[in-house]
């Protein structure tokens, strides 16, 4: 689709009726109204022109109509039935008989469980409020790495903040106590030793 000339004119109009509107200080709904008035004007305009082609292409140039030919007088068909041929139908199919079930298998009897493996038992660590040693943090954290990487990753995060609260010797201050054992909770046996 090529636009010609005709678009850009209507397009433009359109346009301008947009720009005065708004140089005017016209309100919105005005503004709107006479674009859409303008947009029916352009539509109006379109429809002549069409139109004006549409009949044009009707009217092509008198060609004389071909005078009628005598109608010919055709015989009439003639049917021939034949006899029905019967149709055999289809035997259904046989179906096999199924086997007969397996006779049931005597159960063997379980094997016993195994032992469980002696575990060892940590010694719960005292609720009293400690200072951690941020590097000893670091290398139980890099030692006893899990399967969990969310929590792998939490907690080489909170030690890389922790750093800026550590002293030059690694050493937390005892307010964090709390918060080094929540996050380190199951490594904490390993360093209360």
């Amino acid at each position: 689709m090529v636009f010609g000339p005709r678009f850009l004119i209507q397009a433009g109009f359109i346009i301008a009726v947009a720009v005065v509107a708004g140089i005017e200080r016209v309100g919105t709904w005005s503004i709107i109204g006479l674009v859409a008035a303008a947009w029916i004007v352009v539509a109006v305009v379109e429809i002549a022109v069409w139109i004006r082609h549409a009949g044009a292409r009707r009217r092509p140039a008198a060609k004389p109509e071909p005078a009628p030919q005598p109608e010919r007088a055709e015989p009439e068909p003639v049917v021939v039935r034949a006899d029905p041929v019967p149709v055999r139908t289809p035997e259904p199919p046989r179906i096999a008989a199924a086997p007969p079930p397996p006779e049931p298998r005597a159960e063997p009897e379980p094997e016993p469980e195994p032992e469980p493996e002696p575990t060892v038992a940590y010694l719960p660590i005292s609720g009293v409020p400690r200072e951690w040693n941020l590097w000893e943090l670091e290398r139980l954290t890099r030692d006893h790495a899990t399967d969990d990487v969310a929590q792998n990753e939490e907690r080489t995060y909170l030690l890389m903040y922790l750093r800026e609260f550590a002293g030059p010797d690694g050493t937390l201050p005892a307010d964090f106590d709390g918060l080094v054992r929540d996050a380190f909770g199951d490594l904490l046996s390993v360093v209360a030793t």
